[in-house]
């Protein structure tokens, strides 16, 4: 029970130190050897855990994306109506894109690199497709009880998703801009009502 513990605890540290790493120098300039170091660890002990630094940050974006999900669920729960859960996600999401911070450029980073790596881009579309059929489902939900007008479930999903990144990227690139949560809302209620 011991060996397990520590190994569990080694795991978590160098997922932390990972997590460093990407935010403060980004995913192609960290290199194993930096998590490695910043964790404390060997390299025989990071490939003991991880098979490689892709791998890693694919654990790191699942984590991300389940932490998203979460949020959805209590956004779900607290809602009386579709229009009111999807114009309330920019407000529940903002905590998970503030906890996220500096990597958020990263998970882009890997979103743009998973054109040319097919590994790579099917892990990416299997979170892509979890956030669509969320908001599939969500708009047909609210296209029979009346809250958003008539559209096809399936476009809506792909237009919300879209925009929803589209946001982060102008929040990235200009966070001082604009009221970049007030605006999405404002985005989201125009698309739907």
């Amino acid at each position: 029970m011991k060996k397990e513990n520590k190994s569990k605890e080694t795991r978590d540290n160098i997922l932390k130190s990972a997590s460093v790493c990407f935010s403060e120098i980004g995913y192609h300039q960290t290199d194993v050897n930096k998590i490695c170091e910043n964790a404390n660890i060997t390299k025989g002990a990071f490939y003991y855990h991880f098979s490689s630094k892709q791998e890693l940050f694919l654990i790191l974006l699942e984590k991300w994306m389940e932490d998203v999900a979460s949020h959805l669920d209590v956004a779900v729960k607290g809602s009386k109506s579709v229009l009111e859960l999807i114009s309330s996600i920019p407000v529940n999401f903002s905590p998970v894109f503030e906890s996220a911070g500096k990597q958020l450029p990263v998970f882009l980073e890997l979103y743009v690199k998973s054109i040319l790596n097919p590994e790579l881009k099917k892990n990416i579309l299997k979170a892509y497709n979890k956030f669509i059929v969320f908001f599939q489902a969500t708009i047909k939900k609210g296209i029979e009880d009346g809250s958003i007008k008539k559209i096809d479930p399936e476009d809506g999903a792909k237009i919300l998703f879209s925009l929803c990144i589209g946001m982060i990227m102008q929040g990235l690139l200009n966070p001082e801009d604009d009221d970049w949560i007030r605006l999405t809302n404002k985005s989201l209620v125009m698309l739907l009502k």
